[in-house]
């Protein structure tokens, strides 16, 4: 009796490590982000399964992808759409602009600390394979060393620390199916000074307007400047006008002499 009961527990393992294979191995986990010097975010991310390997558990691909990506940790929320090629089927996520505060998520945390970038992606077993997890715990390890991984982050200011492979402001990983995982992707780079305020900045961002009401009070100005003018010119009195010549009297007839 024990060696059935015995039997059946090896062949259940069996099979739920064939269908852990089936489904992780296809898995694929791509993104390529970039840092921008205003704290925000520009990129993709591809999260991906083999076609084959979805049809033959599910036919209708769409929910067997659906059910696959529950083994996943949140990833960072953005546009969301769905990529299919020949081979592959999986979620396209794209970034423009996003704020680096939607970036602290379950599986990936990149935040700002100060004058650094920090960027971290942990490879917690713990994280990976939930559904799986639940018929068999000991099967997260395997759900997540047969995922694969390929992840470029761009800084805009230098890289300082990382276990990635760098090229000049960007660091890039690999990591193969069937490869023990390291505990996590990580890197930190300079971040650039925040800009300071400026009149113009706290105009933008809804500050006091105090370069309009700077303008407004110039133009006051001026117009009182001119009315009192015109008042000054009106209250001048005005000079007497000269007096006109008086009628002359006539001379002596023409032909007339004069007194002796």
């Amino acid at each position: 009796m024990n060696r059935r009961v015995n039997r059946g527990k090896t062949l259940r393992a069996a099979v739920c490590l064939l269908l852990l294979a089936a489904l992780s191995g296809c898995m694929q986990l791509n993104m390529g982000l970039t840092v921008n010097a205003d704290d925000t975010v520009d990129g993709q991310l591809l999260l991906t399964a083999q076609k084959s390997l979805l049809s033959a558990r599910n036919k209708n691909v769409p929910a067997a992808f659906a059910e696959l990506r529950q083994n996943i940790p949140a990833l960072p929320p953005g546009e969301e759409t769905v990529y299919e090629d020949a081979k592959l089927f999986g979620s396209q996520i794209s970034y423009r602009k996003a704020p680096l505060k939607g970036f602290d998520s379950a599986s990936v945390k990149l935040v700002r600390d100060g004058d650094f970038y920090r960027f971290t992606l942990p490879l917690d077993p713990k994280k990976y394979g939930g559904k799986i997890a639940e018929q068999n715990p000991q099967q997260q390890q395997a759900f997540l060393k047969l995922m694969s991984f390929e992840i470029s982050v761009t800084f805009p200011g230098r890289v300082i620390d990382t276990n990635g492979t760098v090229n000049g402001r960007s660091v890039s990983w690999k990591v193969d199916p069937n490869q023990d995982k390291p505990t996590e992707l990580r890197a930190v780079a300079e971040a650039p000074p925040r800009p300071s305020a400026s009149p113009v900045a706290g105009e933008d961002e809804g500050g006091f307007p105090w370069l309009l009401v700077a303008g407004g009070g110039l133009l006051l100005l001026l117009v009182l400047a001119a009315v009192g003018v015109l008042l000054l010119r009106r209250r001048r009195p005005t000079a007497p006008a000269a007096a006109a010549p008086g009628p002359t009297s006539p001379g002596p007839p023409a032909g007339t002499p004069g007194p002796g």
